[in-house]
């Protein structure tokens, strides 16, 4: 499973980037605009220098390339040095400064041309000079220098100012989730009607009494629901023993003249004694799911292929008047179980597996404590009791709280349920 990266440090995260990005882009910014700050001194000083040339030297000598002030100055463009005309090409608007080295990324350069066009009385001049590491003012690699230490130290004041006031903000913020998510796990039936707690901001104290009605509902649903299974298993326990011993006094009644009965009357009979059947199990059902803890309930040893072959009888007579090959294939086996769940558990599944398929193969399978019910999709109109649906259902909530291993799945046309008792 891919793990996922909490809110708490997304956010931090994403903050971090974000003031990382911010304090390099202003500190790339602040190096440019000093670069530029020194071009534009250069270029400044360059043009200043072409005004005292011009009124400095006769206008004879003027004509030839000079050397002025440590700068190369010329009226014509094929009079500058090969080393310039191959660096640059000829510059036709004034004001614009050039620059040309040979250094690559990451590495110093060892010498930088400059070229500029400046016009001055209505005379065009080319100013050029060249800085190397030995020609370079110690003062200016010095004052670069501390430039740079002063930009870099600032971008790394304000980085670490951020980043302190991000933890703070994000601690400030964190703490009341914290308390907010720990106290949610704590909430029980004892303490879910007590008022929660102040968590600082508003927000969290709405998802808090959020949380609580939606508990609160919750319980109240459980509530319901377990004080209707009590009630009416209960309930309905008196009138399905009444039932049942009635059905077996009638038929006791009349054992000693057993044509009594005619084979109209004998069949409304059995119809009434397997629905009072069905009617026990599904009683059974609810008393036990409606018990608050399985802890409760005594194990016995048990053969499970007794007590699987013994189900498979009782449920016989939905296989009747249909087209079904039963398969039944058990291993003797004790297990240590509870009794009446796993009773119900399979008589559940073996009932569901018989009464809704109408032609086919059924195939009942036991191996040690695993049983497994393979039928035919095919499904029939009749039904007689109580519909099955909810006895899946019953039985996925009774397995799940006993910690018992069920599938119910449909693979290549057939249903497959499958119960592991451990």
């Amino acid at each position: 499973m891919k793990r996922q990266l909490s809110l708490k440090w997304f956010a931090a995260l994403s903050f971090l980037s974000l003031a990382v990005v911010l304090v390099v882009g202003y500190s790339l910014l602040s190096a440019r605009f000093f670069l530029r700050g020194i071009d534009t001194i250069t270029a400044d000083n360059m043009a200043q220098v072409v005004k005292s040339y011009a009124e400095t030297i006769p206008a004879m000598k003027r004509e030839s390339l000079n050397s002025f002030s440590g700068y190369l100055i010329g009226i014509r463009w094929k009079q500058m040095p090969d080393k310039i005309r191959n660096s640059f090409t000829e510059p036709t608007q004034d004001g614009i400064l050039l620059k040309h080295d040979d250094s690559e990324m990451f590495s110093h350069p060892d010498e930088i041309i400059f070229l500029m066009r400046v016009t001055h009385d209505n005379t065009a001049y080319f100013i050029s000079n060249s800085i190397t590491k030995e020609t370079a003012s110690p003062l200016v690699g010095r004052n670069s220098m501390r430039n740079m230490q002063t930009l870099v130290t600032i971008s790394v004041m304000i980085l670490l100012i951020i980043v302190a006031v991000a933890w703070l903000l994000f601690k400030r913020i964190t703490r009341p989730a914290s308390a907010l998510g720990q106290w949610a796990r704590t909430l029980n039936t004892a303490n879910l009607q007590t008022p929660p707690p102040d968590f600082v901001y508003p927000e969290l104290n709405e998802l808090a009494v959020l949380i609580r009605a939606s508990l609160s509902s919750v319980q109240d649903s459980l509530e319901r629901e377990h004080r209707f299974l009590r009630h009416s298993s209960h309930e309905l326990r008196t009138p399905i023993s009444i039932i049942r011993n009635n059905i077996e006094l009638l038929y006791k009644s009349k054992e000693p003249d057993p044509i009594f009965l005619n084979p109209r009357e004998q069949h409304i009979f059995e119809r009434i004694d397997r629905a009072s059947l069905t009617m026990v199990h599904l009683t059974e059902t609810l008393l036990w799911l409606s018990r608050d803890s399985a802890e409760s309930l005594p194990l016995k040893n048990l053969d499970l292929a007794q007590l699987v072959q013994g189900l498979v009888a009782e449920s016989r007579y939905l296989l009747k008047d249909k087209e079904v090959v039963l398969v039944v294939e058990t291993m003797p086996s004790m297990v240590t179980i509870a009794e009446v769940p796993a009773r119900i558990v399979l008589a559940n599944l073996i009932r569901n597996a018989f009464q809704h398929t109408s032609r086919g193969v059924i195939r009942i399978s036991q191996v040690e404590a695993c049983v497994e019910i393979v039928n035919d999709v095919g499904a029939t109109n009749e039904t007689e009791g109580l519909g099955f649906g909810l006895g899946l259902q019953l039985t996925r909530q009774l397995t799940r709280k006993l910690g018992w291993t069920y599938i119910n799945e449909a693979e290549s046309g057939k249903y497959r349920a499958k119960v592991r008792m451990p």
